[in-house]
């Protein structure tokens, strides 16, 4: 461990109440979002005048202020982004926290010296990835939370950026960034800050019904130690749905044993069990979990039984009379404290304290009955609660100052006031007296420069240099020092004031054409062998299909696992031959998630894999582009759906790195695309969505690992179904829609877009499946695209209805 190490604590801020708290608690920076685009939008956000109140305070506290602009953006909003950044930008914000490639290239132009932070929602899975986005200009990296210990090691090791991993609070069930469930269920994108928490709802898998996608809580006390020595050089604490009570108690905790190890190192260290009681007593899911830093996935990380607070251990039930409880405390209780009574309707309200061992008595609702040794949980710990409002919210912090005060007869008097680096001197506009009667003394003089309440600042020490002799009136003595207060404070917050200078470089936007000579052009998508047998059998009777003509397939992608070991398979060789023969283009598919095993794999067989008869390779990554880009991959590079283009400003930033080629993200609708221009894109026109990629995995927890890729069905509260595909090679679950994206007859509409491609994506559709889909499209006037199922089995997505 290096004796300089700083560590930042990184505390959430989803109102000014909890920036104050945060600030009052001992964090070295906050991040929020205002009024817009942030990732939490049902947060109390800031106004702009409180976000340029809370970026000088920062200042003033020697903090820094993070903004969340970790949405994706629409065209017209990505317009309005300058004048909502440059007031921000000028008083002197130290980051924006970005997801949208396009937000990045649009204030790497229009704000130069803004540092950004990638966001978690970047989806960054190691170190590849990283250094992307560092050689692109960003500061700081926030990496997905799945990632191991080792591979933040490895991104802090072999990149120049600041780490920042999450320590504590809610975790996702998928890679944030790559979650479409809220946005398909009820059209509120979680890319959107308008997630609804599908994954906090139960669902069905076998027969059992349990909350299958929530994730416990993480918190990562005991993990310090290793957390620092891994390199993460800001804890970032999750939370900007909390209450200030709760983000000024983990703060603190934070803040209390970083310190303690940056002090005593791990021979000092050890977290102290009331310690973190007290943070499970604020918030938990069914205890709390140390994420993934150890471990990369497992049924013990999941709240299967609840996906709320569980509180904490509180009492044990010795009797039952009537409806009267008998009970013991295990932990002292205190009056107001509420105790969770069965499915947590009725809770119990204490009136009184109650000492640990001591016996209570309460009632319960008719009809419900508890056996001997049943624990009663605490839901809220009334005292805690109110510890934390009188040490962290009740005041303003204020920061120390030291001033010098000069009194000399017939000069005005002067008092400066330092902070830190910084130094303000006030003069009166009169000069000092002589004394008629009785001159200042010296206690009274302290004692009025002393009065700082109602600002932020707090005078420590203070040097008087007076003649014996001088007088000043008091409100005089007080003038000067709220004009010595007041100028301080101006000379710390201007000296982090910028100055904005527009960029003039334009993007160019959609223009309206007559087509662009594409027009029923298709790509097909292929995982399975059994689809491959089903495409190559299908258009070898269809020869017609083949070419430059109208409605001809003109790409087919190739899921990587298809070629084999070494890629050498000459089954699917012989199909590539025949189709490049017959003038298609061929692609190989990357995996979803490109961590540190697939990098392995691949590089083995980077020389096999770059010497294949293809056009080139769609990715669904930042590390798969680096990955290839590092090894000179010189064909073509297709960008998938989920590395979002959500606007003109995102097309630029592809652009600069030689790809044109991607893929119309899925939320957006018709009116929107063409806002986008898909000209150089695909359109997804048939296919199951991938509403979730996960590291955990649905076998896994229900019934162990198999070691063996398959599908898993589960089942919703309104018995929609949705389908987990676990990839063993690589240890990740796709969740997918059960009723596919059907375009079909849409297609009309999708013509007037001039989409590059139209694409037909299989996933787990058999080859009688693979088969009807085919001949929907380009054989039969059918509606339907799936195994003869019913109108109603298919979705049009949001091509019709959009998001919010």
């Amino acid at each position: 461990m290096r004796k300089d190490r700083q560590v930042e604590i990184l505390a959430p801020a989803g109102s000014f109440a909890c920036f104050q708290a945060a600030m009052n608690a001992g964090a070295d920076a906050v991040y929020a979002a205002g009024a817009r685009f942030g990732a939490r939008a049902y947060a109390n956000n800031f106004t702009q005048d409180e976000l340029i109140e809370a970026i000088e305070r920062a200042h003033i506290y020697g903090k820094k202020f993070y903004l969340t602009v970790n949405t994706l953006l629409k065209d017209h909003e990505i317009a309005e982004l300058y004048d909502y950044l440059a007031p921000l930008y000028e008083k002197g914000l130290d980051a924006v926290i970005v997801q949208d490639t396009g937000v990045f290239q649009f204030i790497r132009s229009n704000f130069p010296d803004l540092d950004i932070h990638a966001s978690t929602q970047m989806t960054i899975t190691g170190a590849a990835g990283a250094k992307f986005l560092e050689s692109q200009g960003a500061a700081r990296v926030v990496p997905a939370r799945e990632l191991s210990l080792e591979e933040v090691r490895q991104i802090h090791e072999t990149t120049d950026l600041e780490v920042e991993c999450f320590v504590h609070g809610a975790l996702c069930y998928c890679y944030s960034g790559q979650c479409l469930m809220s946005s398909v269920i009820g059209g509120r994108s979680g890319n959107r800050g308008q997630c609804a928490q599908p994954c906090r709802l139960p669902y069905t898998v076998d027969g059992q019904k349990k909350y299958f996608l929530s994730l416990k809580d993480i918190c990562t006390l005991e993990l310090i130690p290793e957390l620092v020595e891994a390199g993460i050089d800001s804890f970032k604490i999750e939370g900007r749905m909390k209450k200030p009570e709760y983000v000024a108690a983990v703060t603190a905790m934070y803040r209390k044993y970083v310190d303690l190890y940056l002090k005593k190192g791990k021979s000092g260290y050890a977290v102290k069990p009331e310690d973190r009681e007290n943070l499970m007593d604020l918030y938990n899911r069914g205890d709390s979990d140390t994420g993934y830093y150890k471990q990369h996935n497992g049924r013990e990380m999941l709240a299967l039984d609840r996906p709320n607070h569980a509180g904490v251990a509180s009492a044990r039930c010795l009797s039952q009379n009537g409806r009267e409880v008998t009970a013991q405390a295990l932990t002292d209780l205190h009056a107001h404290d509420v105790l969770e009574i069965g499915s947590g309707k009725d809770n119990y309200t204490l009136g009184k304290k109650i000492t640990k061992g001591e016996k209570l008595r309460f009632l319960v609702p008719k009809g419900m009955r508890f056996k001997e040794g049943f624990v009663f949980r605490r839901i809220r710990n009334e005292e805690l609660i109110e510890s934390l409002d009188q040490k962290y919210r009740k005041e303003d912090r204020q920061e120390e100052i030291y001033g010098f005060l000069s009194l000399q007869v017939g000069y005005p008097a002067s008092f400066t006031v330092c902070c830190r680096e910084f130094s303000y001197t006030a003069y009166t506009e009169h000069a000092v007296e002589r004394a008629q009667k009785r001159p200042l003394e010296e206690e009274r003089i302290r004692t009025q420069l002393a009065k700082t309440g109602g600002t932020l600042f707090f005078l420590k020490d203070l040097e008087i240099s007076m003649d014996q002799d001088a007088f000043l009136p008091m409100q005089q003595l007080n003038s000067l020092r709220r004009a010595a207060l007041d100028g301080l404070r101006r000379e710390i917050a201007t000296a982090f004031y910028r100055e904005c200078n527009p960029s003039t470089t334009q993007v160019e936007t959609f223009k309206e054409e007559t087509g662009n000579g594409n027009l029923n052009r298709y790509s097909v998508f292929i995982e399975t062998e059994e689809q491959l047998e089903a495409v190559f059998s299908f258009l070898n009777q269809k020869e017609e299909l083949y070419g430059q003509g109208t409605q001809r397939i003109g790409r087919i992608a190739l899921d990587f696992r298809l070629f084999g070991t070494g890629f050498s398979g000459t089954h699917v060789r012989d199909r590539i031959d025949f189709w490049r023969k017959s003038g298609v283009e061929l692609y190989l598919v990357f995996p979803h998630i490109f961590r540190e095993n697939a990098q392995e794999w691949f590089g083995r067989q980077f020389e096999n894999f770059n010497q294949l008869p293809i056009d080139g390779v769609v990715i669904r990554n930042f590390e798969a582009f680096f990955f290839l880009k590092e090894r000179g991959f010189d064909k073509k590079i297709i960008l998938d759906h989920n590395l979002y283009i959500f606007n003109q400003y995102g097309k630029e930033f592809w652009k600069q790195q030689k790809v044109e080629d991607f893929t119309a993200p899925l939320e957006l609708n018709s009116r929107e695309l063409r806002e986008l221009d898909i000209r150089d894109g695909e359109l997804l026109v048939y296919g199951r969505i991938p509403v979730m990629v996960s590291a955990q995995c649905i076998e896994r927890t229900t019934s162990g690992c198999s070691k063996k890729s398959g599908v898993r069905v589960l089942q919703d509260r309104r018995d929609e179904k949705f389908f987990a595909r676990n990839y063993c090679d690589l240890c990740y679950n796709v969740i997918y829609t059960e009723n596919p994206i059907n375009l079909k007859q849409e297609l009309d509409r999708v013509n007037e877009l001039y989409p590059k491609m139209r694409r037909i994506q299989f996933t787990l559709e058999d080859k009688e499946q693979t088969e009807t889909v085919l001949n929907t499209f380009f054989v039969t006037d059918e509606k339907t695209a799936a195994g003869g199922k019913e109108d109603t089995d298919f979705t049009t997505g949001h091509f019709n209805r959009g998001i919010i």
